[in-house]
């Protein structure tokens, strides 16, 4: 084969291969039914109108059940930066926070309401799902009477109504969902004039299979473990040659 025509035919497979990566990304999609909170990683920041408190947080959830979160908080008396690991919801495990007491368990509480929160504004703006979603849509719900409740199993919030969520979602190029909500909801007791507060969330949602970013093979010296579901309430430094394997399997003998 000469120069001109080897040169023809690798463009001719570049070209294959360039149509058969576009093929596969225009028929990825989520299937009918996928909840919002089936999303495989989410990015999702979030802004407390009025507070100083903004916060960053990258989940990622495995089939097997656990979690892990990436951490930045951003308060008026500082900034809080780690990571957590949640093990098959029984155990915590948290690295490279440069403040934290023994007691590791308040560290998970706020990520896993906001997200907790998100998800459920996200299914009241759109209750078919990401399936539904495409082109940009636009969204505005209020509910007059009901309080919202969170229960995360960790912590518990209460947001009182009337509240309203608004806001946008779409679908990009890439197959990932995005998402712009206001939270607006009562702030004030019973008897006093209204007020309202607001949480403003956006957010990336991806729903693609993909490999957790720890293997059982994982050693987990260098993080802190405490046992939420024997309400340990200190934690400490993870013994020497523990792996992800092992404290899975842990988790079930308990």
């Amino acid at each position: 084969m000469n120069r001109q025509s080897a040169a023809f035919f690798a463009c001719l497979l570049l070209a294959c291969f360039f149509l058969l990566t576009g093929l596969q990304t225009a028929h990825a999609q989520v299937e009918k039914g996928t909840l919002w909170r089936d999303a495989v990683v989410t990015e999702l920041d979030a802004d407390f109108g009025g507070t100083g408190f903004h916060a960053r947080w990258s989940f990622h959830r495995c089939p097997c059940g656990d979690l892990t979160v990436q951490v930045e908080q951003i308060a008026p008396d500082g900034i809080l930066t780690g990571e957590l690991l949640m093990v098959n919801g029984q155990v915590l495990l948290s690295r490279d926070f440069n403040e934290q007491s023994v007691d590791i368990e308040p560290l998970i509480q706020a990520p896993s309401l906001m997200l907790q929160l998100a998800y459920a504004m996200l299914n009241r703006s759109q209750p078919r799902g990401p399936y539904a979603v495409n082109e940009k849509q636009l969204w505005d719900e209020t509910e007059k009477a009901i309080d919202f409740q969170l229960n995360t199993g960790l912590a518990t919030g209460t947001f009182a109504a009337p509240w309203r969520v608004k806001g946008s979602g779409w679908k990009t190029e890439s197959g990932h969902y995005r998402f712009e909500l206001w939270f607006e909801f009562t702030n004030s007791m019973p008897g006093e004039a209204s007020q309202t507060d607001s949480i403003k969330f956006s957010g990336d949602l991806d729903f693609r299979k993909q490999e957790f970013p720890y293997p059982e093979s994982t050693p987990l010296e260098g993080w802190r473990i405490q046992w939420i579901s024997q309400n340990d309430l200190e934690s400490e430094p993870v013994k020497k040659g523990l792996t992800l394997k092992e404290l899975r399997q842990q988790t079930k003998t308990q």
